[in-house]
């Protein structure tokens, strides 16, 4: 049987990826630090691993019988200060797991990047991956990270297969309130959203569309796996405990992000920065026509529940 190694195993997407990949009829080990914080399915075809894709001893080991990675470990989180610590897990072991990997025989490596590295569109004029990338994205230190591990994944499709999958706003299933799912907390009776959006997909449904870019995507090519666009606004109208609605205005969240700037600057973590709340006041929208050209990947409809 397809034998694969899944890095994160512990996170919202790498549980759903797994899941997705035992239906396929895969072997799958999943790596991660602490066999305790997994949240996924059980198989006894999934070997749940202890360690740390950092480490070339335990991603060596992890990878045996392995002939493919869907790398899906990563720092998502806002709220770190410094590029370099967004680089340190994001980027800087990148060359690192090509280079075991290599070693091992592996055919081919799925990386799990993100749309915001991608130009940014409009409702009317959604991006796609030829999209040139603009501010105010180039200025998150996240997305910048995950850029540059891009172009270096990139720079070894000559040696190693490498497929880049893009995923827009993903929630569901396996996600927690600290994550992306955190959206959901934030609706009551009445409540306060920013007035621009996300392309917004359904987790299992980004699980797929990603197996599918691994199966079918063109070495060194990379694919948005996207789902609806929706603005705050259209989707908290979709959750029924939420009644009223009410616009925060730009000029109001971009005076939020530059008190979160001064509180970052003296060193307080805190995820509302200048960046992230402009970002919040955009569109984000894309379209995912080359998914569904080249993998024939269509999602379906977003579920909007936990």
């Amino acid at each position: 049987m397809k034998k694969v190694l899944v890095t994160g195993a512990n996170g919202m997407l790498a549980s759903n990826l797994i899941d997705e990949l035992l239906r396929k009829d895969y072997n799958v080990v999943g790596m991660l630090r602490r066999r305790s914080s997994y949240r996924g399915v059980v198989s006894d075809r999934l070997e749940l691993f202890e360690g740390d894709f950092k480490n070339p001893a335990h991603l060596d080991k992890a990878l045996e019988g392995c002939s493919g990675i869907f790398h899906v470990a990563a720092i998502t989180d806002q709220s770190i200060l410094r590029y370099e610590d967004y680089e340190a897990v994001n980027t800087t072991p990148v060359s690192t797991l090509i280079d075991v990997a290599i070693k091992r025989g592996v055919k081919r490596i799925l990386y799990v990047s993100t749309a915001n590295t991608i130009g940014n569109g409009t409702w009317d004029n959604p991006a796609t991956e030829i999209t040139p990338w603009n501010a105010p994205l180039t200025h998150s230190l996240y997305a910048r990270s995950k850029a540059a591990a891009e172009h270096i994944f990139r720079s070894y499709s000559d040696r190693i297969e490498t497929v880049i999958a893009n995923p827009t706003f993903m929630i569901g299933r396996f996600g927690s309130s600290a994550g992306s799912n955190q959206i959901f907390d934030m609706a009551h009776a009445i409540t306060f959203c920013p007035t621009g959006g996300k392309n917004f997909i359904d987790v299992e449904e980004a699980a797929r569309g990603i197996v599918m870019a691994y199966e079918r995507g063109k070495n060194g090519e990379n694919y948005l796996i996207c789902g609806e666009n929706l603005s705050f606004k259209e989707f908290y109208k979709r959750l029924p405990k939420v009644a009223v609605i009410i616009l925060v205005p730009t000029f109001l969240m971009v005076f939020f992000g530059y008190i979160g700037n001064l509180l970052r600057m003296v060193g307080v973590r805190v995820a509302f920065s200048l960046t992230n709340m402009k970002i919040l006041c955009m569109p984000d929208a894309y379209v995912g026509e080359k998914a569904n050209r080249e993998l024939g990947f269509t999602p379906n409809p977003l579920k909007l529940c936990r």
